[in-house]
């Protein structure tokens, strides 16, 4: 019990680490996909085609977006995370409706995810049968004769709807931030742990450029990691890099600085080499997963959970993976996730400075 009592970190992870574990899992784990951005490629423009969408409209899970006007425009909004569905209505839509002659429509789902996108299918599939109910309830008819219209799922980015085009881009996301920051958190651990530290305290040596110089070495593994894992994805799971690999690489190497700089903030609140690799376990790993994207869009969650997506840098850099994997983007659609990720870094780095310098007063 004194044990227990003198080490305030394991005393605290001991009480608050199966809360901070409730919080993690009842916020991050859902399978409802809410707020989806639609546009409309509506060829027909007519009452019909019209109260077809409405159905869209006013559903609280679809957000409108301005309609489409061709189908290169609809691969540029969807290429871009703009879009994530679109729905294609025929011209002659409307008269196939009245006449009851059979028609089509084409619903447009970006399947770079297959989870969340197999979800999206199920919620078009439902306004499509309520249209049809509808149809078919002011015409006084049964379902089965009302209005003779198909839907058809076609997925962008992943034809074959394989779910391992979307899981080998996203995997390295949630490894490079796991990894590196636990290596690099036992690393600065076993310094205090076996009190080599002190000699940094009486050199000229000051505290940033101490954290950097052992952060640099992990980054060189991080980086050399992510090489391995995209190998792997290329070679070895047969999912080819479609966009920039300079761009992705530029990426990675800014988002290992950013999972190592993490690292040495849970580093300077622990004491042991043990302590560091638990505490980075939980901390890091969970908002991974839960709030990164790798589940549902950061931008369907809630309260909590949606600010921590959106302050977690695995969150842009999955966005980038996926987008340089499956859709072929280059610099200018990931530059913006760069600078975001670049961004963590002097903020987890000086954080982990200054609160080195309190610890040592």
């Amino acid at each position: 019990m004194l044990e227990v009592t003198r080490d305030p970190i394991r005393l605290a992870f001991a009480f608050l680490g199966s809360m901070v574990l409730m919080l993690m899992f009842a916020y991050g784990i859902s399978s409802d996909v809410e707020d989806l951005r639609f546009a409309a490629f509506d060829q027909d423009r007519t009452p019909e085609s019209r109260a077809y969408l409405a159905n869209f409209e006013g559903s609280p899970y679809f957000i409108e977006l301005p309609p489409v006007a061709s189908l290169d425009q609809l691969e540029t909004r969807m290429a871009a995370g703009e879009v994530t569905l679109a729905l294609e209505i025929p011209s002659g839509f409307g008269r196939a409706v009245t006449t009851g002659e059979p028609t089509r429509v084409a619903a447009w789902i970006d399947g770079a995810n297959t989870l969340r996108a197999a979800t999206i299918e199920g919620y078009v599939q439902g306004a499509h049968a309520t249209f049809l109910g509808d149809r078919a309830t002011a015409a006084g008819l049964s379902g089965a004769a009302g209005p003779v219209v198909e839907i058809e799922p076609r997925y962008r980015y992943n034809p074959s709807f394989e779910s391992i085009y979307s899981m080998a881009p996203s995997v390295p996301a949630i490894l490079l931030m796991l990894f590196p920051a636990i290596l690099m958190a036992v690393s600065i651990a076993r310094e205090r742990e076996i009190g080599t530290i002190t000699n940094f305290y009486v050199t000229p040596t000051s505290k940033l450029e101490f954290l950097l110089g052992k952060q640099l070495p992990y980054v060189a593994v991080g980086f050399v990691n992510w090489l391995i894992l995209t190998a792997m994805a290329v070679l070895l799971f047969g999912v080819p890099l479609t966009g920039s690999a300079s761009a992705l690489a530029l990426g990675a190497l800014t988002y290992v600085f950013a999972a190592t700089g993490f690292g040495l903030i849970v580093a300077v609140f622990t004491r042991s080499q043990v302590a560091a690799v638990f505490a980075t376990m939980i901390l890091a790993m969970l908002p991974t997963v839960q709030f990164s994207g790798l589940n549902q869009p950061v931008s369907t969650l809630e309260g909590a959970a949606r600010v921590m997506g959106q302050l977690w840098p695995t969150n842009y850099f999955m966005q980038m993976s996926v987008g340089a994997f499956n859709k072929g983007l280059g610099f200018g659609a990931l530059g913006t996730n760069i600078l975001l990720i670049a961004a963590f870094v002097p903020v987890f780095v000086g954080t982990a400075a200054l609160l080195l310098q309190k610890q040592e007063r």
